[in-house]
């Protein structure tokens, strides 16, 4: 049975976490909050997973789930980040603070004064240290990319997802796999008891992945020498 006092401590967390307008929109953004544990009137810190270090906030080693299961075959995961970018309410409005990585030195610290102005500029921190132009170009290219490998059935770059982005993946999947095996005939398979999105599943996945790639080039630049989108790379021989 549940514990009727983690129950109620769920049902408080959730409310906390959104009953601000800022704060509901970097949940469902992705952004992660460092410790739910801090006093009543304190402020949370809240932190973007693709920059964070291994551990940091208590999430996993590996967040895809495959990978979870059977993380043995995949060793530790490395990042070159040291601080993640993270975002706090203060009496003045909102503190952003950049991440810092080893090639990687931190901006300066940003403040907002309303909500409307960093909810304006998420994106673009999101993003950081690529400008919104970059970013949405690597995404582009590599959307062309995955397209036209699948279009001649070929061979596209794998890299390390992180979240949010394997947690939105692993929302979509049983989806998929539910459609294409009822398209192939297996009409006894159980649809996911998850809602499932609107529109095009594959579209979906590949859209994903696309952001992720930009976040995974980005964390290879953090890195500097030596680092690719899945990590360190072995030197040539």
């Amino acid at each position: 049975m549940t514990d009727p006092s983690e129950e109620f401590r769920f049902f408080e967390d959730a409310l906390r976490l959104l009953g601000n307008d800022v704060q509901s929109d970097l949940a469902s953004r992705g952004w992660a909050v460092t410790d739910l544990r801090v006093p009543d009137g304190q402020p949370l810190e809240w932190f973007w997973p693709p920059t964070a270090p291994v551990g940091y906030g208590g999430l996993p080693d590996w967040s895809d789930e495959v990978m979870r299961r059977r993380p043995q075959m995949h060793g530790p995961r490395h990042t070159p980040w040291r601080v993640p970018t993270r975002i706090t309410n203060t009496m003045n409005g909102w503190r952003v603070e950049y991440g810092e990585a080893i090639a990687q030195e931190p901006d300066a610290v940003a403040g907002y004064a309303d909500d409307a102005s960093l909810l304006a500029d998420l994106e673009r921190i999101e993003c950081w240290p690529m400008n919104l132009d970059e970013a949405r170009l690597i995404r582009r290219e590599r959307l062309f990319a995955v397209t036209t490998a699948l279009a001649q059935d070929a061979h596209y770059q794998g890299f390390t997802v992180t979240e949010p982005y394997s947690s939105r993946i692993s929302a979509i999947r049983p989806h998929l796999m539910f459609e294409r095996s009822r398209a192939v005939g297996l009409a006894d398979t159980a649809p996911p008891s998850t809602p499932r999105p609107r529109g095009d599943l594959a579209a979906h996945m590949n859209l994903i992945d696309a952001e992720a790639w930009a976040s995974a080039v980005r964390t290879a630049r953090a890195g500097g020498e030596g680092w690719g989108v899945s990590g360190p790379e072995r030197p040539r021989v």
